[in-house]
């Protein structure tokens, strides 16, 4: 199943701060990283303010380090309106 998604320069960014130390972290536990990766890369080159297609595997994938992220800053009572409102668009 295919989901359109609209991403704003603000959102790409969240989505990439979320989705690079978890790509990190999987690596250096010695997991397959190739298909975090193929995402990075996906995000990284899509236009602004642009509807692009993304399966349900990369939006739960999405999702799982957004909510990361957002706990994270949670945590250190950090501003998280953000990530809340990428999760949003996710739901």
């Amino acid at each position: 199943m295919m989901r359109k998604i609209k991403l704003t320069r603000a959102n790409k960014s969240i989505l990439l701060k979320a989705l690079a130390p978890y790509y990190y972290r999987e690596r250096a536990l010695g997991h397959i990283t190739q298909e975090v990766g193929k995402l990075i890369l996906k995000i990284n080159s899509l236009s602004a303010d642009k509807r692009a297609n993304f399966s349900a595997e990369e939006i739960h994938l999405m999702r799982t380090t957004l909510n990361q992220l957002r706990n994270e800053r949670l945590s250190k009572g950090q501003y998280t309106d953000a990530a809340d409102d990428m999760l949003l668009k996710l739901f």
